[in-house]
């Protein structure tokens, strides 16, 4: 792939953009630090700092690469992955332990979801929005300097039923809130119609969106389509202009995994090529920066520069 880019002369935008992850080995691809990202987010459960465990050793692994490639990590808490814990909600004494123990293992993460898509029916906070802002509370009590974003919400068609649930139940009034729109942009919604529109009507402060993208495939969109992915990360820019409260934008995820039955929003192909996306993506960058990329081996290095293979991975 070959990139013929020349600088334009545009206004910075407002927001910086940022990359979700769970492999660590993205921080040694070489695009990612052509790139110059800055931001990046993981999903770990709310429990990983409480025992030794095969989540917290990745952890580890996650945030030591993250901190070397000199990035800021955002930490999304979730369900805890015991089998028997699944859609059973902490306590927030237990809750807060492991935070404390989280912050006293991690002390140089600042920035947190206190629990990732809490209205959607996957999580135990589905029903229970007064129990997470409850977790928001806790959090911001534990840790007044962290940056932690209320809602985290996922533009579902409940969203502003679920928000009106949660806001009354949060301690003073959240200057930071986070969504996830993967819907508005993919299918797409009109802005009057969108679940972002009404995130920002119903809020006040500052915005992340915290998990967005192009779906190259999913439940949702069953059929493999790189290019629909590619007018969904244009249209993923094309909301974040609409306001100049959307402070960072983290898209989801660098690179796909081979099994082909999970969720993809890369990037980058399994095989470790780049797809359409990631020209949106380079393109954004080199307008938002007003210059060009010089290089495209640097963004595009193909296989023998240290791309990585999933499938080569998981092979026999």
């Amino acid at each position: 792939m070959r990139f013929l880019l020349v600088a334009l002369a545009v206004a910075a935008p407002h927001y910086e953009i940022g990359i979700g992850e769970q492999q660590a080995q993205m921080f040694s691809d070489p695009r990612f630090a052509a790139l110059g990202l800055e931001h990046v987010r993981v999903m770990t459960p709310y429990d990983v700092a409480c025992r030794p465990s095969a989540h917290r050793y990745y952890l580890d692994i996650w945030l030591d690469a993250a901190e070397r490639a000199g990035v800021r990590p955002l930490v999304a808490f979730s369900f805890s992955w015991q089998r028997w814990r699944r859609w059973k909600l902490p306590t927030y004494r237990t809750y807060l332990r492991c935070f404390r123990a989280f912050r006293a293992r991690y002390p140089g993460v600042w920035d947190f979801n206190p629990w990732n898509e809490a209205n959607h029916s996957a999580q135990p906070t589905f029903r229970h929005p007064r129990k997470a802002a409850g977790f928001y509370n806790a959090m911001r009590r534990a840790c007044p300097r962290c940056q932690v974003a209320a809602g985290d919400l996922l533009d579902w068609f409940n969203i502003g039923r679920w928000l009106e649930r949660y806001r009354p139940h949060l301690r003073g009034r959240p200057r930071l809130w986070s969504l996830h729109n993967y819907i508005d942009v993919n299918r797409p919604r009109r802005w009057l119609e969108s679940g972002t529109r009404t995130l920002l009507r119903r809020t006040r402060g500052r915005v992340w969106v915290t998990e967005t993208a192009g779906v190259v495939h999913s439940r949702r969109y069953s059929d493999y389509d790189e290019r629909r992915a590619a007018r969904a990360t244009r249209m993923m820019f094309a909301f974040a202009r609409r306001s100049p409260r959307i402070e960072r934008v983290y898209a989801y995820q660098w690179q796909a995994s081979c099994d082909p039955d999970l969720w993809d929003s890369a990037w980058i192909r399994s095989d470790g090529s780049a797809r359409p996306a990631y020209s949106v993506i380079v393109g954004e960058l080199a307008r938002s920066r007003g210059a060009a990329f010089d290089s495209a081996a640097a963004l595009d290095p193909g296989l023998a520069a240290g791309a990585r293979d999933t499938c080569a991975e998981t092979a026999p």
